[in-house]
């Protein structure tokens, strides 16, 4: 009688072990890239709720950014350095989203009445200074609350394939 196992035995075992971890980093891929996806829509959701005041201060420090991108600062300046980098990526920032919005404004001008009203959602919640309520864009685009709230979480989630990419996109 032996007392060990046969190397066929061994064998299956390796191969079950080895299915199985594959299976769990794969599982783990899909859980970080769906985590990755979540953070992007909330992220295009945090920039489209700050959209005019973000827009607002970039203008303002634009001409301090191109200063900027000229200069060395020493370590004297150290927190005026930092502060001017987080006004110099603010500034890089909302050009992005800018040209994101009028790519989304023009895909969605060549598309079905849905997508144009998608845009229209889009624009009077965040991009104007005077926002309209949810309330009254069903009364301005003749549709009901839950159109648009359907058409506002569609347009964030467009938004943001077009500011993240692929990484915004679900291939499941």
């Amino acid at each position: 009688m032996s007392k060990g196992l046969t190397k066929h035995q061994l064998q299956i075992i390796s191969e079950v072990a080895s299915r199985e971890a594959a299976k769990h980093v794969d599982q783990k891929e899909k859980r970080q890239k769906a985590e990755q996806r979540e953070r992007n829509l909330k992220n295009t959701d945090l920039l489209m709720k700050n959209y005019t005041k973000l827009k607002a201060m970039a203008e303002e420090y634009e001409t301090e950014v191109d200063e900027y991108e000229d200069t060395v600062l020493d370590l004297s300046t150290l927190s005026l350095e930092t502060l001017e980098k987080y006004h110099f990526k603010t500034v890089k920032m909302m050009k992005h989203v800018d040209a994101m919005v009028r790519a989304y404004e023009w895909n969605c001008g060549k598309g079905l009445p849905e997508e144009k009203r998608r845009f229209e959602v889009l624009k009077y919640r965040y991009l104007v200074d005077e926002k309209l309520t949810a309330k009254q864009l069903c009364e301005k685009l003749f549709v009901d609350q839950k159109t648009v709230y359907r058409d506002t979480k569609a347009a964030i989630r467009d938004m943001s394939v077009l500011l993240f990419g692929t990484a915004a996109i679900d291939f499941a």
